[in-house]
């Protein structure tokens, strides 16, 4: 409504064509009574040329030549009420409303009954927010002409603009008695009810255009907000369900049913009114998105609500294939539920056109890394530095990849390389240290690795990990025993029940020649899982041939090279019988 308002508005403004000007300027109508002069006739013409002048002059913006021309028309002729509207209308133009209104009421003064002038000065009073009187020259308009239905619409404004919304709503009211019951009416009407909160007020507005319009879409969802509002919730759900049988692809309705399905703990019908909004094209993706995050916290405590949320996101990249954001959160849901493997198909997806998201590349990398899948991991890095060369964490992938396939020179590459791009995140700097030791340790660079395994204990001196890797290498060494006995021992506190930790402890016992303390160290980690491993069971045996048990070591060396992955030195132990070190 309100932007046929302003339209209204700006008509009111325009100029009459010359046609126009008959209704208040009538050529044979006489104003005063005046002595008949001689040159008559030459004053007419005067006027005229004048009056035409102005007129073009007017035309062609030129207004000071105009009002010129039109205070020369007055002089001849100040009876004559069409100069004064045409300074009127030419001081709107120049912001001059004061003067504006002297000249439109001088205009009336001439002719009171010129709809004209009448319509210019109400205008005039409603611009200058003189709404009280901008009225009065509004209803005697509407007196002049009733069936100007402008003329209604300007007056409710009027009354809007001044707060008297009841007032404006009469005035629709008056002419809808003219028009009969109308739709853009009843719904503005509807609007100023609610403005005052007579939400009854506009409800009986709208049940009244409904008897007329049973079919129309927006006054039933308008209704039905309606009713939700006064908390009828069930003439509202009534309304929906028409509203789902005129409007099948309405998403709105959709959704809102699964609402009112839900409060009513009727899961079933909640989640297929979801799904039919899902299917809905037009339906805003952050929506939908915002929906399907609300599974997120349930997906790994509720089974149901884990299977209707991968449902939801099978439907999103349905009905929206080619938005990148839908495909990417559907494998997040996915990620969510550890479905890797389905996860990474979709992070894939979007990978084949979007290279430059950072997080798709890690996403992938991570479930890589999950999955054991070295090969790929160390094709994704790779991939992805061609992209971020300056990613820190991409660095450690490609890294961590090439150690595993024994690649030490290119991973002691990737390590060195990014953790110098490592800013503000400890975590990450500590997996470089540990990895950096790691490859130093296999090259026999010993002061190396011991250097980051310092640095890594600076950021945290309780990481397990650390803790027994630096040991155990130290043990292996025969270095710095006493340490390695400190640190080992600190790890088995942290995590007691780690049957590798009590290993590495039973290890730098024996490289101390404290046998029978680390043959029960070793009975603790076969305890722990330790059974299934041929470098603890071959520990074992070693520890048992020092205390000099060698029928039970040789058997213990044997279940060991049965598991597989001794030593190189374990088919020697058993076929000699004896320790090579």
């Amino acid at each position: 409504m309100r932007f046929l308002t302003i339209i209204f508005f700006f008509i009111c403004f325009e100029q009459p064509s010359f046609a126009q000007w008959k209704s208040y300027y009538p050529e044979n109508k006489t104003y005063k009574k005046t002595e008949k002069k001689p040159d008559l006739e030459n004053q007419k013409k005067k006027y005229d040329t004048h009056f035409f002048k102005a007129i073009k002059a007017k035309s062609l913006e030129e207004y000071d030549k105009a009002i010129d021309g039109f205070n020369e028309c007055i002089k001849i002729n100040k009876n004559n009420p069409t100069p004064y509207y045409e300074l009127a209308l030419i001081g709107i133009i120049n912001n001059n409303y004061n003067l504006s209104k002297e000249k439109i009421k001088k205009a009336i003064e001439l002719d009171s009954k010129n709809k004209w002038y009448l319509l210019l000065y109400a205008d005039l009073l409603f611009k200058q927010q003189d709404f009280f009187n901008a009225a009065i020259q509004y209803k005697k308009l509407i007196v002049l002409d009733p069936e100007n239905e402008e003329l209604y619409f300007k007056l409710s404004e009027v009354y809007i603009y001044n707060n008297k919304i009841k007032k404006a709503i009469q005035v629709y009211d008056d002419l809808e008695r003219k028009r009969g019951i109308d739709k853009m009416l009843s719904m503005q009407k509807q609007k100023l009810y609610r403005q005052i909160n007579d939400i009854d007020g506009a409800i009986d507005e709208l049940q009244k255009t409904l008897k007329n319009f049973p079919n129309d879409i927006e006054v039933i969802e308008i209704l039905a907000e309606l009713y939700l509002l006064k908390d009828q919730k069930e003439k509202a759900f009534s309304l929906f369900k028409k509203l789902s049988l005129i409007s099948p692809n309405n998403c709105r309705v959709h959704l809102t049913l699964a609402d009112y399905y839900r409060e009513n703990e009727e899961n079933e019908n909640s989640y297929n009114e979801l799904k039919q909004a899902f299917k809905c094209e037009n339906l805003n993706i952050d929506t939908k998105i915002r929906i399907l995050a609300s599974y997120y916290q349930l997906i790994s405590i509720d089974k149901e609500m884990a299977r209707q949320a991968h449902e939801l996101g099978r439907i999103l990249i349905e009905t929206h294939p080619e938005n990148t954001k839908a495909r990417i959160f559907y494998a997040d849901v996915l990620y969510t539920d550890n479905k890797f493997q389905e996860a990474k198909e979709q992070y894939l997806i979007v990978l084949e056109n979007e290279k430059s998201k950072n997080q798709i590349w890690t996403q992938v990398l991570f479930i890589q890394a999950e999955q054991s899948d070295f090969k790929g991991m160390l094709k994704t890095s790779k991939e992805s530095l061609e992209y971020f060369p300056l990613e820190p964490l991409f660095y450690y992938f490609h890294g961590t990849s090439n150690k595993w396939f024994k690649k030490h020179k290119e991973a002691l590459r990737s390590f060195e390389t990014g953790v110098d791009f490592v800013v503000d995140n400890s975590n990450l700097l500590l997996e470089f240290y540990s990895s950096l030791a790691d490859i130093y340790h296999i090259q026999k660079k010993h002061n190396l690795s011991d250097k980051y395994y310092e640095k890594a204990l600076e950021i945290d001196p309780q990481n397990v990990l650390i803790l027994n890797n630096y040991a155990y290498y130290l043990s292996l060494r025969k270095e710095n025993l006493d340490k390695a006995k400190e640190m080992s021992f600190r790890s088995n506190q942290l995590e007691p029940n780690n049957g590798t930790y009590q290993d590495t402890y039973a290890w730098v016992l024996y490289q101390m020649n404290e046998f029978e303390e680390a043959k029960e160290w070793l009975l603790k980690a076969v305890e722990n899982g330790g059974g299934e491993s041929a470098v603890i069971v071959e520990h074992y045996g070693d520890v048992l041939y020092r205390l000099g048990n060698l029928k039970e070591a040789l058997k213990q060396w044997i279940k060991a090279r049965d598991i597989g992955g001794g030593s190189d030195l374990l088919d020697d132990k058993i076929k000699n019988k004896k320790i090579y070190e």
